[in-house]
């Protein structure tokens, strides 16, 4: 946003990983909090922040020892700059080794987001050097992840991301103020048939009952602001929580890039 002083105030986010725990087997109303690896923000007035975790791992003792989340490294960053009349916006975010409650396993995430407008009043363009779900494992079982960036590229604003997703049969929903689809064309499990029994596939959802629901490539849009997150977990069973993992935000109008 451009203010009186001519100032324009950036705004964008990266995340590496993060989860709390409100159950651990018959143990309920817990609160295990996994301190978020890698945060990095964007100055308003513009710069870079940076972020790096070495190996880390989450571990509990009661009611029995397990580890509930590990990253072997995690990296993330958030810039905001500007020169010659171009304001750039750019987040990212990698994730190697990531173990989740010792059954769910991912080899690297890695997510990224680039922001760019000429001027104050033009419309932001959205690019990617592209986003990955490499090595993604539940237990014996590897999930094969397809993913389509279109309808990251096309959400410069809530209406075009709107009449993209409309116009090409692509997953929308609304959920508040925002609109939500995906960046996943197709999940795949390969696997043995008994492995694979307890595991279905519903969009960009894949469903481990003794786990719980495992939730790829989301990215809601509301006005301007667009936010992905490569993974997000919604865990039952022997533990009870929630997580993600390449998580992004930028905004590309009003008090942000």
């Amino acid at each position: 946003m451009k203010n009186a002083s001519g100032r324009y105030m950036f705004a964008g986010h990266a995340i590496g990983a993060s989860a709390r725990f409100h159950r651990l087997d018959e143990v309920q109303d817990l609160n295990h909090v996994v301190p978020a690896l890698g945060t990095s923000v964007v100055p308003p007035s513009g710069g870079r922040a940076g972020s790096h975790s070495d190996p880390y791992r989450y571990e509990v003792h009661e009611p029995r020892r397990r580890c509930l989340l590990e990253a072997k490294r995690v990296d993330t960053m958030a810039e905001g700059r500007e020169a010659n009349g171009i304001i750039e916006t750019e987040v990212s975010a990698e994730v190697a080794g990531l173990e989740l409650v010792e059954k769910l396993r991912c080899d690297l995430v890695r997510m990224h987001m680039l922001v760019t407008r000429k001027g104050y009043t033009a419309e932001p363009v959205v690019t990617t050097s592209g986003n990955r779900l490499e090595g993604l494992r539940l237990g014996n079982v590897e999930a094969v992840v397809t993913i389509d960036e279109e309808p990251l590229l096309h959400s410069s604003n809530e209406d075009e991301f709107e009449a993209f997703l409309r116009k090409t049969g692509r997953p929308i929903e609304r959920f508040g103020k925002y609109w939500s689809s995906t960046i996943v064309r197709e999940i795949r499990l390969v696997g043995s048939e008994v492995d694979r029994q307890e595991m279905s596939v519903n969009g960009n959802t894949i469903v481990w009952k003794g786990f719980g629901r495992i939730i790829l490539g989301e990215i809601h849009v509301k006005a301007h602001d667009r936010r992905l997150t490569l993974v997000r977990l919604a865990m039952g069973s022997d533990a009870g929580g929630t997580g993600e993992s390449g998580d992004g935000h930028t905004n590309g109008q009003g008090d942000g890039g």
